[in-house]
């Protein structure tokens, strides 16, 4: 061994001694610590565990605060808000709104940023630049080809401020991203955030209800109940298709925070927040809308299996099923059988079977059991249940309940009864596209879908849809609806691929699509995330049925501006 390596060989060996035994000592230190110690750690380290939670804003931080205060304004006076005219005017009173809270919010945010710089000593100023990811870049993206859109839109004036009250124009489609931004840079985002998200819905959908059985708090003039007056308008948010985002979005949104146990502190059990999804549940169905009750098909099926990461979770999320069918045959028996005397049927009493043995199963996977020989079979199913078994299993589920659905669709599109089965299976196994499909909306797509050669790439225009349409379908149209002119695609999609282009349309589906597959990603990390994506999933289905109005876009962007919030949270700061 040459003198060079002897040294090296020398210096190694001290080295591993000395590692060695600073290991014994530790292992020897930790073997001899007395009981009385160990359980000093103990209470230490439940005393960390158990602190404070952090406050909802930084005092030092005026931006967060208004930020806060935005959206508490947009989940409560927001959706209430009608004015004197109530209906009459109603997308006219809320376009206004909206423009002052938004323009209060942004100014505020404004001049705390000012502030900040006048009070910060010239040599600890910075400038610090934001930090932008994916989901941010797709949307700035978005703007943009919105910005060219208009200015080589052949309808600069529309394009620009929209067409008339039910606006869709460059301008507020710029408050909607500068709102999205606000929320989701300036906020910390908290469980707080998206259960007063929760609460502002549930408080609309308890307006619908009242209005649904005739009491009209709102004072809007129709004091009927809705079975006798056949009103397309329920509630402090007008047309039940618009108020169904908001109410749908909040409901999804609930059901993750019951599952995930993000709700409020005093709720402890989580019963306030799974009465808040029930009541929403129930003004849904009331609503009415084949829109929403896709959109919560599909997020139940496919998007709430993405948060169970533990048996735990899949009994909340079992309780969460138990307690959805429970309304619906509560609805049934109160609206379909005592009011307006139809059979209750065999369906009705299935479901409220399935309902009791769903919560039993609840119950089972989330309690701790007295007897030892159940408590042991708990954690070893515990055990196996991991969750990448639990995604495998929820998988399959789906799966089986996809094959029923083409089943399902496959008999009623024999028979001669209507609704969503009987429309799929005629589209899917007889290729019938009547134009009475979706409550007429097959008439709208298939005329639309011809129009997208005019202006492939960038569109006529953000909100021209009413005039490029009617300029080729107008007398057709007006003859289908009855004298009424289309102003809009009812599908989001369609609506940008017309108005935006490919360009507009593609950018759009890179931010939704971002956004979800973040918020999933790291859903293990931050429970918070794995509820936005559901709310996500939610809003996108519910947009293949639905359009952009001050009505109702105001709020899907909150919701996304809470999603981009959340996605930003480290995880170590997650609460």
């Amino acid at each position: 061994m040459s003198g060079k390596n002897q040294k090296k060989y020398i210096a190694n060996r001290k080295k591993s001694g000395m590692n060695q035994s600073a290991h014994t000592d530790a292992v020897q230190l930790s073997k001899a610590m007395p009981a009385a110690a160990g359980k000093g750690q103990q209470k230490n380290s439940s005393k960390t565990k158990t602190l404070p939670p952090s406050p909802l804003f930084d005092k030092n931080n005026l931006m967060e605060l208004f930020a806060r205060v935005f959206l508490l304004a947009m989940v409560f006076i927001f959706p209430l808000a009608m004015g004197t005219e109530k209906y009459a005017n109603i997308t006219h009173y809320k376009n206004s709104i909206f423009y002052v809270l938004a323009a209060l919010g942004l100014c505020s945010v404004i001049v705390s940023m000012i502030i900040k710089v006048i009070s910060t000593p010239a040599d600890n100023f910075k400038v610090e630049l934001p930090r932008f990811n994916l989901p941010d870049y797709a949307v700035l993206l978005y703007w943009g080809f919105l910005f060219i859109s208009t200015l080589l839109s052949p309808y600069k004036d529309i394009a620009f401020n929209g067409q008339g009250v039910r606006n869709d124009g460059f301008i507020i489609q710029s408050f909607y991203v500068a709102v999205y931004f606000l929320i989701s840079h300036l906020l910390k985002l908290r469980k707080f955030d998206l259960n007063v998200y929760c609460l502002g819905a549930t408080i609309v959908a308890g307006l619908v209800m009242f209005h649904f059985f005739g009491v009209d708090l709102l004072n809007t003039g129709f004091s009927k109940p809705n079975w006798e007056s056949g009103l397309l308008f329920m509630g402090p948010m007008g047309n039940i298709n618009l108020t169904s985002y908001f109410v749908t979005v909040a409901l999804v949104l609930a059901a993750g925070i019951y599952i995930t146990r993000q709700q409020f502190p005093f709720d402890r059990y989580g019963a306030v927040t799974l009465s808040c999804f029930a009541l929403m549940l129930w003004a849904e169905l009331n609503l009415n809308t084949d829109a929403g009750i896709v959109a919560l098909g599909v997020v139940l099926l496919a998007g709430m299996p993405l948060m169970l990461i533990s048996m735990h979770r899949l009994g909340r999320y079992l309780a969460v099923l138990s307690v959805a069918l429970g309304v619906i045959a509560f609805n049934r028996l109160v609206v379909e059988t005592w009011i307006l005397e139809e059979d209750f049927g065999k369906p009705g009493y299935l479901m409220i079977c399935a309902a009791i043995l769903l919560a039993a199963a609840s119950v089972f996977f989330c309690c701790d059991l007295v007897h030892p020989s159940v408590r042991t079979f708990q954690q070893k199913l515990n055990t196996a249940l991991t969750s990448r078994r639990l995604l495998i299993a929820c998988v399959a589920v789906d799966a089986l309940a996809v094959v029923g659905v083409l089943i399902a669709s496959f008999f009623a599109a024999k028979s001669k009864k209507s609704g969503v089965l009987y429309e799929f299976g005629q589209i899917l196994y007889h290729g019938n596209f009547s134009d009475k499909f979706g409550h007429n909306r097959m008439f709208t797509w298939k005329r639309t879908l011809k129009l997208v050669g005019q202006k492939p790439l960038f569109g006529s225009g953000p909100d021209t849809f009413c005039t490029v349409f009617n300029e080729v379908y107008g007398e057709e149209a007006k003859k289908f609806f009855g004298g009424r002119n289309l102003d809009k695609a009812h599908n989001e999609y369609l609506q940008l691929l017309i108005c935006s282009g490919l360009t507009g349309l593609g950018a759009f589906l890179a931010f939704i699509g971002s956004l979800t597959v973040k918020a999933f990603r790291r859903a293990a990390d931050n429970p918070l995330l794995a509820c936005c994506g559901a709310a996500v999933i939610a809003y996108a289905v519910h947009a293949f049925f639905g359009y952009s109005l001050p009505i109702n876009s105001p709020l899907m962007w909150v919701m996304l501006g809470l999603t981009g919030a959340a996605v930003r949270v480290e995880p170590d700061q997650a609460a």
